[in-house]
């Protein structure tokens, strides 16, 4: 199945893409010719259960992981054959990545968790730090170590962390995933407010509820694009429920 972009301008565009883990008899073909688009400033979640596929392509896509056959372009670059070093170059200058368990720095503070990501990038300004950490609501509680946040406040560091390059696309993994119900919404409610200033954004998830915010869901099974749906009255991330 191939999937397109509904706008001119892409953020994403794959073809053929795939990844093999292994070799000979152990080999396993985590993706199998995927051909997909993504316009600039969708709001996208990619959906399926364990083992589908959505983190490997998430990750090729972000530079974190190399396909084993296809092409990859993202924000106008092709990355496919790039080398370790120029992929690490691509993910400072483009990306930003949540993750479902936050890697914050335990004897950081929540703005020097965010300061370390400017100072290992050379991206960012140091200055723009209280200014992530008030859009996230943690404005008061920058001095705060992990230890002394709640898991909510946790996911909102990393969520700063991710903007402090000021990155083209904004992946997050499974973002909700260790979170209860209303700090979860807190948390897609961030992701819509971050797509609705332009942002685009790909959430990987196996929660069906969290498709209801996109714009478009993309549905991977067995290591291909199952669904492609584009969703014309995405729901508030306030009325979302698992």
């Amino acid at each position: 199945m191939t999937a397109t972009a509904t706008e001119t301008q892409r953020s994403v565009r794959t073809v053929g893409l795939a990844r093999v883990f292994g070799e000979g008899d152990a080999a396993v073909e985590a993706l199998k010719g995927i051909d997909l688009e993504i316009a600039s400033g969708e709001l996208v979640v990619v959906l399926g259960p364990s083992g589908s596929g959505k983190t490997t392509l998430c990750n090729i896509i972000g530079g974190i992981d190399q396909a084993s056959g296809g092409t990859v372009e993202v924000a106008g670059e092709d990355i496919s054959t790039k080398d370790p070093g120029r992929l690490s170059d691509f993910r400072r200058d483009h990306v930003g990545f949540i993750f479902q368990f936050f890697n914050l720095i335990p004897t950081l503070t929540a703005r020097e968790n965010v300061e370390v990501i400017i100072e290992m990038t050379g991206r960012g300004s140091k200055e723009r730090v209280p200014s992530l950490l008030d859009a996230v609501g943690l404005g008061d509680r920058m001095d705060n170590f992990p230890a002394q946040l709640s898991g909510g406040q946790q996911q909102r560091v990393a969520v700063a962390r991710a903007l402090a390059t000021d990155p083209d696309i904004l992946f997050a993994d499974e973002p909700t995933g260790a979170l209860d119900l209303p700090t979860g919404r807190q948390i897609l409610g961030l992701l819509q407010d971050l797509n609705a200033q332009g942002r685009t954004v790909i959430i990987v998830t196996h929660n069906a509820s969290v498709a209801q915010i996109a714009n478009r869901v993309l549905t991977l099974v067995d290591g291909r694009i199952e669904s492609d749906e584009t969703n014309a009255n995405p729901a508030a991330a306030a009325d979302v429920t698992w």
